[in-house]
């Protein structure tokens, strides 16, 4: 599995890099996007070529990561060019970057999205690098099948909330989604995507064994946490009026008890 991690980050950091000077073209971040789903699926395959004899399970795992990253990819290839614009949060960076932005971009954006994709893979290079055969026994078993069942849940969810996002900002442009799972959540497809790789993490770790493979689903979540989550809220707050009244009622990301929702007021 070793040659496949040196191959598979040299590729990334690569393809990362020849997308650059396309976004310095365009003059549009946003286009890095494009690419975030299809990255994943390229490492997968990087893993299968090297190691082609995949047991039955290795191969579910790989169409699960497909099914993943082919909706995401449609999702966001779409919002972007519906938008006609670079999205909020890169126009934001590139305002504070200054002129010097085209270039700073390529490892503030770039080449810190490319490390981050070969890091958050750890389950597609645990599974798919188990060697030919893997198969999970015993508790490895109810491992695999139950980050399955939970990868399962987590697509499901982000891809109601990114349907139901999509809807409610085309009928009413300009002011916060509070309906469907967004009054639950600020960020229901964050706490979708979270659910996905934690999924795909446990499954990998069933399959190969090596707690490893939650390191991924553990870097995602710490940037989502960290740096997406602030990033959004910082556009919203900076584009709708109504953000602050809906974020006081509203919890970031996992929702309230109904108990605690009946009794919470919001702040004045």
């Amino acid at each position: 599995m070793t040659a496949a991690l040196y191959i598979t980050l040299a590729l990334t950091v690569s393809i990362f890099i020849g997308i650059w000077p396309i976004h310095v073209r365009l003059t549009d971040a946003g286009i890095i996007d494009y690419y975030w789903g299809p990255g994943f699926v390229v490492i997968g395959a990087v893993h299968v070529a090297i190691n082609p004899h995949v047991s039955f399970y290795q191969l579910l795992f790989l169409v699960a990561v497909l099914s993943w990253a082919a909706r995401i990819a449609a999702y966001l290839i779409l919002r972007h060019r519906r938008s006609g614009s670079e999205d909020g949060r890169y126009r934001a960076m590139r305002e504070a970057g200054g002129a010097s932005f085209w270039w700073t971009s390529l490892f503030t954006i770039f080449l810190l999205q490319a490390v981050l994709m070969w890091i958050i893979a750890a389950p597609v290079h645990l599974a798919l690098g188990a060697g030919a055969g893997a198969t999970p026994q015993g508790t490895g078993a109810a491992l695999y099948w139950g980050g399955l069942i939970l990868f399962g849940g987590g697509l499901a969810l982000e891809t109601v909330a990114d349907s139901q996002l999509a809807r409610g900002r085309t009928a009413d442009a300009g002011t916060t989604f509070a309906g469907g799972l967004w009054r639950l959540s600020r960020h229901p497809n964050y706490l979708g995507e979270m659910i996905v790789w934690w999924g795909l993490g446990f499954s990998a770790c069933g399959l190969s064994g090596s707690p490893l493979a939650l390191a991924g689903p553990g870097a995602l979540t710490a940037v989502m946490i960290g740096v997406s989550m602030p990033l959004t809220e910082a556009h919203l707050r900076r584009s709708r009026d109504d953000y602050d009244a809906y974020a006081a009622r509203v919890p970031a990301l996992l929702p309230r008890p109904v108990k605690d929702r009946r009794n919470h007021k919001p702040a004045e």
